[in-house]
């Protein structure tokens, strides 16, 4: 399972993973009794549950989430992954519609088929058509239709239709909105700075070896904020993220003497990379959170559909759109890769 925290503090959400669904666990279950409370208007959708839905997660065809509030199943949602990917359900307590949780589901549900869909679509019913069609319009689903086949009682259900590019088009425009809302599984969409390391101190960083950053130019205004961080050439990729607690401005013999142990190099780089300059930035990290799975650099500007440079130093992200999607898509990406099943001994 994986969780997506929104930052407020008695809201999270799981995506329920090939475990849970062979286990049957308490979030599978709670998943299920959710579904189940639609049966008055639904009365084939337990049967549903158990035939399509548990064999599709186990498969890896369908994707499931749960969403709690103080620890209460609270949100629903599962899509079916193809070339024709269907929203098949998502429901969100009444409590709860008024924080974006719509568009942060639909973002997630297009994530999960980013890979397979030509178009996506879903069913709903008419009332609820009429009361939302200019959310749905957003991401693409401008017209409805009634469905060929209608699953719901005393209402008729309608359906509605969009080109996969569509629906992503719209995702990418949302997503600074939604970061400003949401982080996914701890890991921060709103980070003002990206800053470029060199791979092999990159990964001194991310196992805890290196927590100081030594730079030629910096600025304090970053203390405290959350920063992206990107390993340069051979890896080029966006590989986690971190909290910078301080930048300490001094001489390169007192830096040295006060983190030498914690720079990731040798005495003599270090007088190399500084050379003859009288001030250096130290970047103190803190927090680290290495990805799951590092996001190669052309990997993400194909899913941004924007052609991105590798940053040479650091980018502030408040003036560089592109780069904000991007390491925003980084994050989300996270919420969502599923970790293989241990092999059996």
């Amino acid at each position: 399972m994986k969780e997506l925290f929104p930052k407020t503090a008695n809201f999270r959400v799981v995506r329920l993973s090939q475990e849970d669904a062979d286990m049957f666990s308490d979030h599978f279950r709670n998943l299920k009794n959710l579904i189940l409370e639609n049966e008055p208007m639904y009365p084939n959708i337990g049967e549903w549950f158990d035939q399509k839905v548990i064999s599709g997660v186990k498969s890896g065809q369908r994707a499931a989430y749960v969403g709690y509030v103080d620890e209460k199943p609270a949100v629903s949602a599962i899509v079916k992954k193809g070339e024709a990917t269907k929203f098949c359900h998502l429901r969100i307590k009444e409590n709860l519609q008024d924080i974006h949780l719509g568009e942060a589901f639909f973002a997630l549900m297009g994530l999960e088929a980013r890979n397979f869909a030509k178009e996506v679509h879903f069913t709903l019913p008419e009332s609820l058509w009429e009361k939302e069609k200019e959310f749905f319009k957003t991401f693409g689903f401008n017209k409805a239709s009634k469905a060929w086949q209608q699953y719901r009682l005393f209402e008729d259900e309608l359906r509605c239709s969009s080109p996969f590019y569509k629906v992503w088009d719209a995702i990418l425009e949302k997503l600074p909105k939604i970061t400003r809302i949401f982080s996914m599984d701890g890991y921060s969409l709103d980070n003002r700075v990206l800053m470029s390391i060199k791979a092999k101190y990159a990964e001194k960083v991310l196992s805890g070896e290196k927590k100081v950053e030594i730079r030629k130019k910096f600025s304090k205004k970053w203390t405290g904020q959350k920063v992206s961080l990107y390993a340069s050439r051979p890896k080029s990729s966006l590989v986690g993220q971190a909290l910078i607690s301080k930048v300490i401005i001094a001489e390169p013999n007192t830096i040295w003497d006060e983190f030498g142990d914690q720079i990731g190099c040798t005495k003599e780089e270090f007088k190399r990379y500084v050379g003859s300059i009288s001030e250096v930035y130290a970047v103190v990290l803190e927090h680290v959170t290495p990805y799951r799975k590092s996001i190669p650099i052309q990997d993400v500007s194909n899913l941004t559909q924007k052609q991105l440079r590798p940053p040479q130093n650091y980018y502030n992200l408040d003036q560089n759109r592109d780069w904000i999607e991007a390491v925003s898509m980084g994050a989300l990406l996270q919420s969502i890769f599923v970790t293989p099943k241990p092999a059996l001994l």
